[in-house]
């Protein structure tokens, strides 16, 4: 089962270099990949200084913004390109199991985002220590970077799996990413679009003083265990 897993995600990456990658498809492909690398492994460092290492922007797009982007814009592909390439039916009637198949596509995909999201982090702490640290060694916090790697990590299971799915089940790559946005941002928008503007104005200070009292490590830690256990 590993080596078919392992075989699967192989022949994915070789696809998502020759869709998203190559010359020819690079104002639909890899553009965002690179606008996201720019954003927040330069240009945020470098105005946020130092404080970026710790700050919640740095939390808030390494462990969710930068995974969903990244994994959420090559998922939607996976089943639907197959189909749109001809060769879901050949891959299906190869001995690779239907199993092997699904978990190589989730995979690949966890590991493009994640590894995107790690390639940001190191940019941002080389542009800082180049550039800021005045001669220092400037590091993440390793009670604030661990919990943001892992949820960072956890999100970008939630993402692919979701969006591998939606693609399975999608006749079209625009129908596949509509259903893993709706999917994942409609329960967490719509709250907070329609409690936010009519919420007592106490009941907001009161929140802002529990998630100030709790500091970022621990609603990190709180996100990570309703990962686990939601």
């Amino acid at each position: 089962m590993i080596k078919q897993i392992t075989v699967i995600m192989r022949k994915e990456w070789e696809d998502i270099k020759s869709t998203f990658f190559s010359y020819h498809n690079f104002s639909a492909g890899i553009w965002p990949i690179l606008l996201i690398c720019v954003a927040f492994g330069f240009y945020e460092p470098l105005k946020s200084a130092p404080e970026w290492l710790q700050s919640n922007t740095m939390v808030f797009s390494i462990s969710i913004l930068i995974p969903f982007i990244t994994i959420g814009f090559i998922s939607p592909y996976s089943f639907v390109g197959e189909r749109m390439r001809g060769t879901l039916e050949p891959l299906l009637a190869t001995p690779v199991s239907d199993q092997a198949i699904l978990f190589g596509k989730i995979g690949i995909a966890i590991l493009f985002g994640w590894g995107v999201t790690l390639i940001v982090m190191l940019l941002g702490l080389g542009v800082i220590n180049i550039f800021l640290a005045n001669g220092n060694f400037l590091f993440y916090l390793p009670e604030l970077v661990i919990p943001t790697l892992l949820l960072s990590l956890l999100f970008s299971i939630l993402v692919a799996t979701i969006g591998t799915n939606s693609s399975l089940y999608a006749k079209t790559i625009l129908e596949a990413q509509r259903n893993l946005v709706t999917t994942l941002f409609i329960p967490i928008l719509l709250p907070a679009f329609f409690l936010g503007p009519f919420m007592p104005e106490e009941w907001k200070i009161i929140i802002v003083q529990i998630t100030t009292q709790m500091g970022t490590n621990n609603q990190l830690l709180i996100l990570i265990v309703l990962f686990f256990f939601g």
